[in-house]
């Protein structure tokens, strides 16, 4: 190959780490996220603006910033990404095999807590698809890493195709251990005397119960915080404190649990997305259906979207203020 034509080649690479800097906004994150050291990440940057001539982020101690031809760029870069999938899906329309791995990109709480406990009897019916779980953490942004993704924001690209699944519902919860040994709060006042654990959403679109919460943390005491919801839950069942828990705990852990009813309660929707065309694959479509009856709302009220008590579902003990 003469040295004019090595010029002419584009190093894809440089564009997928420009891609992972972009989406993460930071040399680090994105280091993380692709799995190298940071000043890799910086040496490639480095090389991609030189070759493209073009200055693309803008450093600084906080993270990096897209210049004007980084923002273009990463239009550029995200269609490239979104072209190419849709070439594999194309070329794999035909794929009738009910084998292959088959990448689901889901949240850690949902995946902890429901997804783990069937797939066990899904690698029984199918034993032939590998299915991936990727934390929804450990991508960039774009969802060209999964074949599925559940999400809890909609999508609104004509490049993915997003049905809604159901809500989580979320109500004040803690542990029988940590109702023993502290007492059983009668009265709001009461529960605002006892440790709070709360979730920090480490996506800022999140903002499940903004406006209470914002009110309640002038007058709660925190004693943990995390941006891992099943670390948050696991802590909540082994005693460490009352926070806004998912109402579908109280369905498997009924004799752990204590919900705490001050009618107050939230929910957050949640979909189903995909590229389009990827469901003519047919391990795809079978991982699609599967995760589809596993979220049935018959099946499973506490996934609907309108709110259904604890009690209704579960002998899970449920306190309530003295009146």
């Amino acid at each position: 190959m003469d040295n004019d034509l090595r010029r002419n080649v584009f190093d894809w690479d440089d564009l997928q780490i420009f891609h992972a800097v972009a989406t993460t906004g930071s040399m680090s994150a994105a280091a993380t996220v692709l799995g190298c050291q940071q000043s890799t990440v910086s040496k490639r940057m480095r090389q991609l603006e030189s070759r493209l001539s073009a200055q693309l982020i803008e450093r600084r101690a906080d993270g990096v910033v897209l210049t004007r031809a980084g923002s273009a760029a990463l239009d550029y870069a995200v269609t490239m990404q979104r072209s190419a999938q849709r070439l594999e899906t194309e070329l794999a329309g035909m794929d009738r095999s009910l084998a292959g791995q088959v990448s689901l990109r889901v949240p850690d709480g949902l995946a902890t807590y429901w997804l783990a406990r069937h797939i066990p009897e899904f690698q029984r019916v199918n034993p032939e698809i590998v299915l991936k779980l990727i934390n929804d953490r450990s991508a960039p942004a774009s969802d060209t890493a999964a074949a599925l993704s559940l999400t809890f924001t909609p999508d609104k690209s004509m490049d993915t195709e997003a049905r809604a699944l159901g809500s989580v519902h979320y109500m004040p919860m803690a542990s029988r251990e940590f109702i023993a040994t502290y007492g059983a709060p009668r009265s709001l006042e009461d529960v605002l005397t006892l440790r709070f654990l709360r979730l920090e959403q480490y996506d800022p679109s999140l903002h499940l119960w903004q406006r209470k919460a914002t009110a309640t943390d002038e007058v709660v005491r925190y004693s943990f915080t995390a941006d891992i919801s099943s670390v948050l839950f696991e802590t909540i069942r082994h005693g460490g404190g009352i926070a806004m828990a998912p109402t579908y705990l109280a369905s498997l852990y009924p004799d752990e649990l204590v919900v705490l009813d001050y009618d107050f309660h939230q929910d957050v929707r949640f979909w189903l997305k995909n590229s389009p065309g990827s469901l003519g694959i047919t391990r795809i479509k079978c991982v699609a259906d599967w995760i589809a009856e596993l979220f049935n709302r018959r099946l499973h009220p506490w996934f609907r979207e309108e709110f259904c008590h604890p009690s209704e579902f579960s002998d899970v003990e449920v306190i309530k203020p003295q009146t």
